[in-house]
């Protein structure tokens, strides 16, 4: 099947698959009142790593908007497998990658779309081998996809509402990888309040379809996160199957999943989404997601305190890591992971 082919596939896929919300002849589905079996094993493994990687990374620019040509991307010493095995030596169990940030480049080969890594100097799928070097060293994968995208919005807004033709490419491409990759353990949404309610219960079913024990997660962003510490949902970032806390850890007194949504109590987990890098200089509060030169990894030590705090407040950990313009993760946060690695080993 040639590229074209797959693309029409898809997009007959998504028509045949996706449930109409609000229809009568189907049970909308939606997050749990208690913990499902999806659920417990998001609590059971506990800690999982993330990878900021993408046209940001050859930028230098967190927020880089796609305005710099495919061929920007281009990294000298691509190892997936790598960033996989370093993450499994730290503990993590779980892993998730940007396959779309808000630059609008994707890391696959995506259909009838010609700003991605099959555009750019070094074509390998990048999904394609985070996916398989997460089956070699035996962590869950998942994927984070960003809905704010100036590329294919055509400016750079973070409230705009989406519309009906860069919706459409939304769900093309989550179609895409979860037909590619059907029982994801877990999908990450960003910037989820561009969609409108419905348009969120669409995303949220259409990803149900192809991974039904999979976690959807919206992300309620930074201030919103650091404003609840996860005790409750942005209605915004509704519907969710756990409550991410954007750079925040959990509440002091631990997170409680029983959580309130319009008058109805729902099982929702908590995650810390934690980056390792320093501070963002042109938005100081928050610290860099994406490796630039200069760049230094927090340290162990605050690392492993990370950890011992989400154990001890109920709350997963999911640990930003940030590879270089190489493709691979710098020496520096190596070592220091490994030392983190030690530290956590030593107090457990």
């Amino acid at each position: 099947m040639n590229r074209r082919e797959f693309s029409k596939a898809m997009a007959a896929s998504a028509c045949l698959l996706l449930p109409q919300v609000g229809s009568a002849s189907s049970r909308r589905i939606e997050p749990a009142t208690h913990p499902t079996r999806g659920l417990r094993v998001f609590e059971r493994l506990q800690f999982g790593v993330s990878f900021h990687f993408s046209m940001n990374t050859f930028t230098g620019n967190d927020y880089e908007t796609g305005g710099v040509p495919a061929s920007t991307y281009n990294p000298t010493n691509l190892d997936v497998r790598q960033w996989i095995r370093v993450a499994g030596e730290l503990g993590a169990r779980y892993a998730v990658l940007t396959a779309k940030h808000m630059s609008g480049f994707c890391l696959w080969d995506a259909a009838d779309y010609d700003y991605d890594v099959a555009a750019s100097p070094n074509k390998t799928d990048v999904v394609a081998a985070f996916v398989a070097a997460c089956k070699e060293y035996g962590l869950r994968h998942g994927f984070y996809y960003c809905i704010l995208d100036p590329h294919n919005e055509g400016k750079f807004d973070w409230d705009i509402p989406v519309q009906e033709g860069y919706y459409k490419l939304i769900k093309q491409q989550l179609t895409e990888l979860h037909t590619r990759y059907p029982n994801t353990f877990y999908q990450l949404l960003d910037i989820t309040w561009k969609l409108s309610s419905d348009q969120r219960w669409e995303v949220y079913e259409l990803i149900k379809k192809y991974s039904p024990h999979g976690i959807v997660v919206m992300n309620q962003a930074y201030y919103q996160s650091r404003r609840n510490l996860g005790r409750i949902c942005e209605p915004k970032s509704w519907p969710t199957d756990v409550i991410n806390g954007e750079d925040t850890m959990p509440p002091p007194e631990g997170h409680d999943p029983h959580v309130k949504f319009e008058g109805k109590t729902y099982y929702l987990p908590m995650e810390a989404w934690i980056p390792t890098g320093p501070p963002y200089k042109p938005m100081p509060p928050m610290n860099s997601w994406f490796w630039r030169p200069g760049f230094t990894t927090q340290s162990a030590e605050k690392i492993a305190e990370e950890y011992a705090d989400c154990r001890k407040r109920h709350s997963n950990l999911l640990l930003n890591l940030s590879p270089d313009t190489t493709g691979r993760l710098p020496e520096e946060a190596v070592h220091t992971l490994h030392e983190a690695a030690h530290i956590i080993n030593r107090k457990s």
